[in-house]
């Protein structure tokens, strides 16, 4: 009797496949924090090595807006200003609208949370999430933050307030 081995599938097929799809997905991320120069993604403020020096990092840094403290400011989606002390803040997120959209009768008034990312000098970016209209106010670090207004919109823009803490 003899006895002969199951034929062995070659391995350079799922090789050649798994070279394609880390090829898409790296290009697709190239794409992506290429795309929208405004979107914050050159400079993540959360990186752990946000101290580390780099081309794009001090390109979007210079061209970061920065808010001056007593004033209110309009921010897009994805957008990241810089406050007088040099702190960060961006405008990350809306999670959760049930606001009562504009034009239309609702039973209630609904509710928004926001949420927002805030670096000091390097550390590691904290969440603070705001929520309109109950508690549209929080404290970060030196600063407080006011939401003022939220645009009914898929990509809505944010008017806030930056004040010192009390």
């Amino acid at each position: 009797m003899s006895h002969t081995a199951p034929p062995v599938a070659s391995a350079r097929p799922l090789a050649v496949m798994l070279a394609g799809v880390l090829a898409a997905a790296l290009a697709a991320c190239a794409s992506n924090a290429s795309s929208d120069p405004g979107n914050g993604a050159a400079s993540d403020e959360s990186a752990p090595n946000e101290g580390t020096p780099n081309a794009s990092t001090s390109t979007s840094e210079s061209a970061m807006r920065t808010i001056a403290a007593g004033t209110s400011a309009s921010l897009h989606l994805g957008e990241t200003v810089r406050l007088p002390d040099g702190a960060t803040l961006k405008f990350v997120s809306v999670p959760q609208d049930s606001r009562c959209p504009p034009n239309a009768q609702c039973i209630r008034a609904g509710d928004a949370d926001l949420l927002f990312d805030f670096a000091t000098g390097g550390a590691l970016a904290t969440h603070v999430t705001p929520n309109l209209p109950e508690a549209p106010a929080k404290d970060m670090g030196a600063w407080r933050l006011t939401v003022t207004a939220l645009e009914f919109d898929s990509a809505p823009d944010v008017t806030l307030r930056i004040d010192p803490a009390q």
